[in-house]
């Protein structure tokens, strides 16, 4: 039994004669009736009832004429999305992407997204970058965002595994606490060099935060605050800088974050701007839906860093 057997079986029942039925699929009526003859045989059980009134199901008919409109159904169905996964309207994507961008960037990405492609699945996780990179390479995610402050150094250690693109730039803002909110904008290091720095770990694999603040201080020694607290993640700081703990630094997409008791100000000492680069595999054969994600995070990334650099 085949779907095109189940389909001149159908067009027979629908049409309540072979005459009609034939002539619908432009076939002659001596084919057809053989055809499902051939399918009764096939099956070992009568179909059809014929009477010089035309034919009718029988038991066995009934089911299978109901059977075949379900998976007509479903082939269609099928069909349909599968032309939607190659058009990148279906399917399901994962993503590793730091805080920074979740504050912003994701957010319009994944509306865009929905808005584009609704029966899209897009899964979001927002682990150390050590964790996105890791990922990124053994293919448990389909692509990854990360801050650095030099994308170039990035793409030349992974130039043989990973595609690196910078999508976006953002200039660095100091958080303060709410007892600091008198201080100036812009604001020196020397104004806070008595409050603790909170501040994320050292990467080995590519130059960060914790090393630009490292060349931060060695220009400016004496500036130099006297206690670090470490923590995993940027977005952690954001509670402990308005819980009062000390300051952070910040991209300036951490404005769009609001949170009470935290206030931000621009540095007056010269800092190179962060990078947001997209990670993914040179040898990944990635589906449409993954792609247009993907083209969706340059797009926005782009949009984002300009309206910040207009504003800021």
């Amino acid at each position: 039994m085949d779907s095109r057997q189940l389909h001149y079986f159908r067009s027979v029942v629908d049409h309540g004669a072979f005459t009609h039925a034939a002539a619908a699929m432009e076939m002659t009526q001596p084919s057809l009736s053989l055809s499902i003859r051939k399918l009764e045989d096939e099956l070992g059980i009568q179909l059809l009832k014929r009477s010089r009134a035309g034919v009718t199901p029988t038991e066995a008919g009934d089911y299978l004429y109901k059977s075949a409109v379900k998976l007509d159904a479903l082939l269609s169905q099928t069909a349909q999305r599968i032309k939607e996964m190659a058009g990148g309207l279906a399917g399901s994507v994962s993503v590793c992407s730091a805080p920074e961008f979740n504050w912003t960037v994701m957010p319009a990405v994944l509306h865009q997204m929905l808005q584009e492609a609704p029966d899209v699945e897009v899964y979001v996780e927002d682990p150390s970058p050590s964790l996105t990179l890791e990922r990124v390479l053994d293919g448990t995610v389909d692509f990854g965002l990360l801050p650095v402050t030099d994308p170039a150094a990035v793409a030349r250690r992974f130039s043989r595994q990973l595609d690196v693109v910078e999508f976006a730039r953002f200039p660095w803002v100091v958080g303060l606490p709410e007892r600091l909110s008198d201080l100036p904008d812009p604001v020196s290091l020397y104004d806070i060099q008595d409050e603790t720095w909170v501040v994320v770990p050292r990467n080995p694999e590519f130059i960060g935060l914790a090393e630009l603040l490292d060349e931060l201080w060695e220009a400016h020694p004496d500036a130099v605050p006297a206690r670090r607290q470490e923590i995993s993640t940027l977005q952690t700081a954001i509670p402990l800088v308005s819980g009062g703990l000390g300051v952070a630094l910040f991209p300036e997409t951490a404005r769009t974050f609001k949170s009470e008791g935290i206030h931000y100000r621009h540095l007056k000492e010269e800092l190179p701007m962060m990078s947001g680069i997209l990670l993914s595999r040179r040898d990944a054969d990635y589906s449409p839906a993954a792609r247009r994600l993907m083209e969706l995070v340059k797009k926005v990334g782009k949009e984002r860093a300009e309206n910040g650099a207009a504003t800021s």
